[in-house]
């Protein structure tokens, strides 16, 4: 059934259930609604509705099912799943009502997933009952709080993880009673990432050069192979903290995200202003791999998603200019269809572009699989990637919280959004089993 609805029958023991005729199903099941679950007896019934379930009105004390929205079932062996269940988690402690408007757009299709979606926090996770607080889209409601209706929800089938969460008690209960099938489960760090990609043959090439600035002799060895590094910390985003430095004929020139330049021309003054900027933090040194074009510095966004298959797909490629004169781009400028970005750029023919293109989503593929076999499953990745004057493709970092919104601004293909933010739910419908083989 494509779409089923809850009819609440008086008569019904708690254990009871009420199916229409046509449905073939075992007398007795387990009934489950995400991470909820409960052994009931099957009854068949002429009179019930063939788009409909029948439940028990005593169940209203042991789960909370919302009765407006429209589910999806499907059995394996004497296991019934209602749903589907999936919890977007998006904050630690509150809910905001501008906090829950700002997902609202990751709706847009929601009449192709169907089923309970909630948003929630860490705080609102009771390991006590397997519930959670939180609020649940309603297509139905309306007022000035719609499209959301609050409530507590049991644990559900799938997670889709938006937010850094420290340890927690609360959210380990949740991971370990939805046998962990949360997706971006884990936020590496930049030498994290760096470490475990060298280790894979196909993208190796494509890292560059990167060492801990532990101590000065790195420092000197990088700059002596590449004359400019760029200094990053290790964690954070956003272009926090990043630096470029270049080795002159006096001295070292420094440059911050704000194009104010400090040129020291001993190399223990120029490490005591490094110690001083790092703050105890640990920094990379990397190779400086860039691109400019009109004195502004473009990379690629690559937004890498799981579909509906449960496989890697690319929703779309931006890039990404820098303001004029930066040696960065996270204060973006414009952005244009990476395509379109390849074209201007390098001067390249349709095909040409498309087959670089190509390449590069081939690259960030593999990148994800290696992620996804280390620290997975992951379903939601932004992959920052630059191409030099040489066309060789450089991988520079990987997002597991990414800004969706950048997205918004792109005039030439308006559907990239969209997109982006509604796969992640065709993937965690998937993954709670909720499959076209199985409906």
């Amino acid at each position: 059934m494509n779409r089923l609805y809850i009819k609440w029958i008086p008569g019904l023991k708690p254990n009871q259930i009420l199916l229409p005729r046509q449905v073939v199903i075992p007398p007795s099941v387990v009934l489950h609604f995400g991470a909820w679950k409960k052994k009931v007896h099957v009854g068949i019934s002429d009179h019930q509705p063939p788009d409909s379930i029948g439940l028990s009105v005593h169940l209203k004390n042991e789960v909370t099912i919302p009765d407006t929205l429209p589910y999806e079932m499907y059995t394996v062996g004497k296991d019934l799943h209602l749903g589907p269940v999936i919890a977007l988690l998006i904050s630690i402690k509150e809910l905001t009502p501008g906090l829950l408007n700002e997902y609202r757009k990751y709706f847009a299709n929601y009449q192709e997933i169907k089923g309970l979606i909630y948003l929630c926090s860490v705080n609102g996770i009771n390991p006590r009952n397997k519930t959670v607080e939180g609020y649940y889209y309603n297509p139905q409601s309306d007022g000035e709080k719609a499209p959301w209706t609050k409530g507590i929800f049991p644990y559900p089938g799938v997670i889709y993880k938006r937010i850094w969460v420290n340890k927690s008690r609360l959210y380990d209960d949740l991971s370990v009673h939805t046998d962990r099938k949360i997706f971006n489960p884990y936020f590496f760090n930049k030498w994290e990432l760096w470490e475990l990609s060298r280790s894979n043959p196909l993208i190796r090439d494509h890292l560059p050069h990167t060492k801990l600035l532990d101590n000065l002799q790195s420092l000197k060895k990088m700059l002596a192979l590449y004359g400019s590094v760029y200094l990053k910390p290790n964690e954070g985003s956003m272009g926090q903290g990043i630096m470029k430095l270049e080795k002159t004929l006096g001295g070292y020139l420094f440059i911050d995200r704000n194009n104010r330049m400090t040129f020291i021309n001993n190399e223990i003054k120029a490490w005591a202003f490094l110690s001083r900027m790092r703050k105890g933090r640990k920094y990379l040194i990397q190779q400086s791999v860039a691109l400019m074009h009109q004195n502004k510095n473009v990379d690629f966004r690559v937004i890498m998603q799981k579909d509906g298959n449960q496989q890697w797909a690319c929703s779309g490629v931006i890039a990404r200019y820098g303001e004029d004169g930066r040696f960065y781009t996270n204060d973006v400028s414009s952005i244009s269809l990476g395509r379109d970005a390849l074209r201007t750029v390098f001067q390249f023919k349709d095909e040409e572009a498309v087959q670089k293109e190509e390449e590069i989503i081939s690259i960030c593929t593999t990148a994800c699989q290696l992620i996804d076999h280390k620290y997975g499953p992951f379903g939601d990745v932004g992959i920052d990637v630059t191409v030099d004057p040489n066309l060789k493709v450089w991988l520079l970092e990987i997002n597991s919280r990414h800004q969706h919104t950048i997205l918004s601004y792109l005039k030439d293909d308006p559907q990239m959004y969209s997109r982006v933010l509604t796969r992640p739910f065709e993937f965690a419908k998937s993954w709670a089993g909720f499959t076209k083989e199985n409906i």
